[in-house]
């Protein structure tokens, strides 16, 4: 329901809004696509749970496969959880708190006949969230690098329940900075080709 009663004020507001420009907005976010870089320093301080609650807002409103919205999120907040998953994976960089990122296996929308979107979808949902955090100063890491049999057994997690990804988050440390190669790309002839 929040997202049919969303979407209305949203295109209510960019019809009202006579002095921003389609181009002024696309910069804003490509902007803020650009400043945002994986965090591998945290401070320690706690991110509070209105902020912790708009980036989950973010990823709800992710487009998902036929909106079978099959992701499952748990946010660990607790020592005991943290302490968990800096066993799970070397990833963590001193965050205080952390998203994992699931899909349910029960919601996935099919890909052909052996495969579904459930990876993809849960991609999307974290990338909407990462942006949300970002834009509120908050700093992310998306992380791949853990075993998700031992991260399901550790948390208890049902069988339908499959993680894919994990965002630890909290505010960069004074002296974190983006890695050298963040602003590396490769060129567009390399990556864009038009049929």
């Amino acid at each position: 329901m929040k997202r049919l009663i969303l979407i209305p004020v949203i295109a209510l507001c960019a019809l009202g809004c006579k002095n921003t420009s389609t181009t002024a907005m696309n910069r804003d976010f490509l902007q803020l696509a650009e400043d945002r870089y994986s965090v591998r320093e945290f401070d320690s301080k706690a991110v509070g749970q209105d902020i912790v609650d708009k980036i989950i807002d973010a990823g709800m409103l992710a487009p998902t496969a036929v909106n079978s919205q099959p992701q499952k999120i748990y946010v660990v907040r607790s020592e005991s959880g943290m302490e968990i998953l800096r066993n799970v994976s070397p990833c963590m960089y001193g965050a205080p708190h952390c998203f994992i990122l699931c899909y349910n296996a029960d919601n996935v929308c099919p890909r052909g006949k052996n495969d579904h979107y459930g990876d993809i979808d849960v991609s999307i949902v974290i990338t909407h969230m990462a942006l949300e955090a970002a834009n509120l100063g908050v700093g992310t890491c998306i992380v791949g690098y853990f075993d998700p049999a031992r991260l399901s057994q550790e948390f208890g997690l049902p069988d339908n329940i499959h993680p894919v990804l994990l965002m630890p988050f909290g505010y960069p440390s004074k002296d974190c900075k983006p890695s050298e190669r963040h602003s590396e790309c490769r060129s567009l002839d390399e990556v864009v080709e038009y049929k």
